[in-house]
C-alpha cells in the first residue's frame, strides 16, 4: 500500500511526503522501520523504534543508509511479490536468519518466556504503472504541460526501481505463538494424565483380582481356608474366579474327607496295632510255653532212652541169657532207632535252651585246629559209611580265636554233618581257614551237593524244613542248620551261604582272633537278642 500510495512522491522526489508517509506506517504497533530507496540506491527516507533507530548512519560519501539494506536483495523477485527475510536483531547488529520459521530452539525459548529479537523484513518494488497496468493520466497530464515534457517523462520513468522496506516486529506472534504452544502442552499434559489415569483403572481392574487369585491361590497351596472371592466383572478374569472358587471348594471338600479318612484310618491301624501286638504277645508265650515244654520233653525222655539203651546193650550182649542171630539183628535196629532219638531229643533240647537264653558261652582262646581235628574224628565212622572224605586247609600260622570250645565243636559237627550227608560218595568236602583283615578269618564247608534253589536259601536255617531237592532217603532231624545259625550268632557273626543248583554249596562265617590268653565266662546270650 505504502509503495502504491507514494508512488508518485516516489518518482517526483517528494521527500517531504515520503516522510509523512513513513511516520504514518512506523506508527502501526507491528512495525519497527521504514525505508524507502530511490532508484539510484540512495536512502530517500527512514525511520525506525528503539534500537532499529541505530541502525541508520551516514557514509564516507554523505549518504544516508541502513544497515539491513545491505543484507537483502531484490534481484530475481518479481515486481508485485514482496521479498520477506527473517532478521535477527543482535547486539552486534541485524542479520539474515536461513529461514523465517521459527525453529525447534526458537520454540522452547519462547515457552521458557523469551522474548526473541526475531523481525520480518519485507522489501517491495515501487511499480511504475496504476495497478490497471496503464500510466497514470494525472502524472502523464501534468508531465505533458511542461515544456520538454518528453525529457521530465524519460526522468520520471526510470529504469531501475524504487524499493520500499519496512520490518516488522513477532512480539505479537510470538505471545500469540506461546500462547498455543502452551495450550498444545498443556492439552498434551491433560491426555498424557488422563491416559495415564485411565490405564491406572484399567490396569487396577485387572490386577486387583489377578493379586486377591493370587493371595487366595498361596493361602490355598499352603492348606488355609480361603474364603470365596468377589466376581467384580463379566469377563475372562470373572469367569476365571468363578473357576477358582469353585476348584477352592472342591479341594477343601477334598481336604476334609481326607483327614475324616486319616483320622478314621488312624484310629484303625492303632486297633489293629493293638491287635498285632496282643497277637504277638500271645505268640510269644505260646513259643516260650513251647520251648519249656521241649525243654522239659527232653529231659524228661533223656532218662528213660538212657536206661532203655543200657539193657538193650545188655540183651545184645547176652548177660541175660542167650540171644538167636535174628534176635540180634532186631536188637541192633532197636539201639540205632534209640540212637536217632536220642540225637533228636539233644537236638531239641540245644534249640529250647538257645531260645529260652539259657545257653551260656564260655568264650576263651581257642586253637581251632585241634577242634577241627577232634570233630573230623567224631565223624570218622559216618563219613566212612558214606564213602566221602573231609580235606582241611589251615593256614601255617593260625592264630588263636575267640569261641566257645564246645560250641564251635558243635557248629563244625552241623555243618559237616550236614555237608557229609548230602554229598554223593566217593567225593570229597573242604574245610577251609582263610585269615581276613582286621584280626579275623572265615570258616568255610564246602560240598559238591545238589545245592540249593535261591528262593529256598533263607528256608535251609528254619527248624524242621527239608528242601524239596532233598532226597527223600536222607535221613535227618532238620534242626542241624538251625542250631548252627543261632550259636553262630551268638558269637556276634553271621551264617551265610553260596549255593548253586547242582554244584553244591558252601556255608561260611567269621570269628575274631585273640591273642594267646584265656578269656574269662561271658554272660548268656539270647539267640533272639543276637538275632536282632
Amino acid at each position: 500500500n505504502l509503495a502504491g500510495m507514494g508512488r508518485v512522491s516516489i518518482l517526483a522526489g517528494d521527500t517531504h511526503r515520503l516522510d509523512e508517509l513513513a511516520q504514518e506506517i512506523l506508527a502501526v504497533s507491528p512495525v519497527a522501520y521504514v525505508t524507502i530507496l530511490s532508484p539510484n540506491g540512495d536512502l530517500q527516507t527512514g525511520y525506525g523504534k528503539d534500537d532499529w533507530q541505530q541502525q541508520f548512519s551516514v557514509s564516507a560519501a554523505g549518504r544516508r543508509q541502513f544497515s539491513v539494506t545491505k543484507l537483502v536483495s531484490s534481484s530475481g523477485a518479481d515486481k508485485t511479490d514482496p521479498i520477506v527475510n527473517g532478521i535477527w536483531l543482535s547486539s552486534n547488529g541485524p542479520f539474515v536468519r536461513p529461514s523465517i520459521d521459527f525453529s525447534p530452539s526458537d520454540l522452547l525459548n519462547l515457552l521458557g518466556g523469551y522474548e526473541l529479537p526475531i523481525f520480518y523484513d519485507l522489501l517491495i518494488q515501487v511499480p511504475r504503472q496504476s495497478r490497471t497496468g496503464h500510466r497514470d493520466p494525472a502524472l502523464t497530464l501534468t508531465l505533458e504541460e511542461r515544456p520538454g515534457s518528453s525529457e521530465l517523462t524519460q526522468k520520471l520513468l526510470p529504469p531501475s526501481p524504487s524499493l520500499v522496506e519496512i520490518g516488522l516486529s513477532t512480539s505479537d506472534l510470538q505471545q500469540n505463538l506461546r500462547r498455543l504452544l502452551w495450550q498444545a502442552v498443556l492439552i498434551t499434559l491433560n491426555t498424557l494424565i488422563g491416559g495415564i489415569c485411565i490405564a491406572v483403572l484399567l490396569a487396577r481392574r485387572m490386577t486387583v483380582p489377578l493379586q486377591a487369585l493370587t493371595t487366595a491361590a498361596t493361602k490355598l497351596g499352603a492348606g488355609e481356608t480361603t474364603p470365596t472371592i468377589a466376581i467384580q466383572a463379566r469377563d475372562e478374569i470373572g469367569t476365571l474366579t468363578q473357576v477358582f472358587n469353585s476348584m477352592a471348594l472342591q479341594l477343601q471338600t477334598r481336604e476334609h474327607e481326607l483327614r475324616e479318612l486319616a483320622q478314621t484310618l488312624e484310629e484303625r491301624v492303632n486297633v489293629r496295632t493293638q491287635e498285632l501286638a496282643a497277637a504277638n504277645a500271645k505268640l510269644q508265650e505260646l513259643d516260650r510255653r513251647k520251648s519249656i515244654f521241649v525243654s522239659t520233653a527232653s529231659h524228661e525222655l533223656r532218662t528213660p532212652l538212657t536206661s532203655m539203651k543200657v539193657h538193650l546193650a545188655n540183651l545184645r550182649d547176652g548177660i541175660d541169657g542167650a540171644v538167636t542171630p535174628d534176635q540180634r539183628g532186631s536188637l541192633l535196629r532197636v539201639e540205632a532207632n534209640l540212637s536217632r532219638l536220642r540225637t533228636l531229643i539233644e537236638e531239641l533240647l540245644d534249640l529250647s535252651q538257645i531260645e529260652l537264653g539259657q545257653t551260656t558261652l564260655r568264650m576263651e582262646a581257642v586253637e581251632l585246629g585241634s577242634v577241627i581235628a577232634k570233630t573230623v574224628e567224631d565223624l570218622h565212622s559216618f563219613t566212612s559209611e558214606r564213602s566221602v572224605k573231609i580235606v582241611i586247609s589251615l593256614p601255617t600260622d593260625l592264630p588263636l580265636v575267640s569261641a566257645d570250645p564246645e560250641k564251635m565243636r558243635q557248629i563244625l559237627l552241623n555243618l559237616l554233618h550236614n555237608a557229609v550227608k548230602f554229598s554223593p560218595m566217593n567225593t570229597i568236602v573242604d574245610l577251609n581257614i582263610t585269615r581276613l583283615p582286621s584280626d579275623t578269618i572265615q570258616i568255610s564247608v564246602r560240598d559238591v551237593g545238589p545245592g540249593i534253589a535261591p528262593e529256598d536259601v533263607e528256608k535251609v536255617f528254619q527248624p524242621f524244613y527239608r528242601a524239596p531237592t532233598t532226597h527223600k532217603k536222607t535221613k535227618g532231624t532238620g534242626l542241624g542248620l538251625a542250631i548252627a545259625k543261632l550259636l553262630v550268632e551268638l558269637h556276634q557273626s553271621r551264617l551265610s551261604v553260596e549255593t548253586e543248583p547242582g554244584r553244591g554249596s558252601c556255608f561260611y562265617f567269621t570269628l575274631q582272633t585273640v591273642t594267646p590268653v584265656r578269656l574269662a565266662h561271658a554272660e548268656p546270650v539270647v539267640a533272639r537278642e543276637a538275632l536282632g
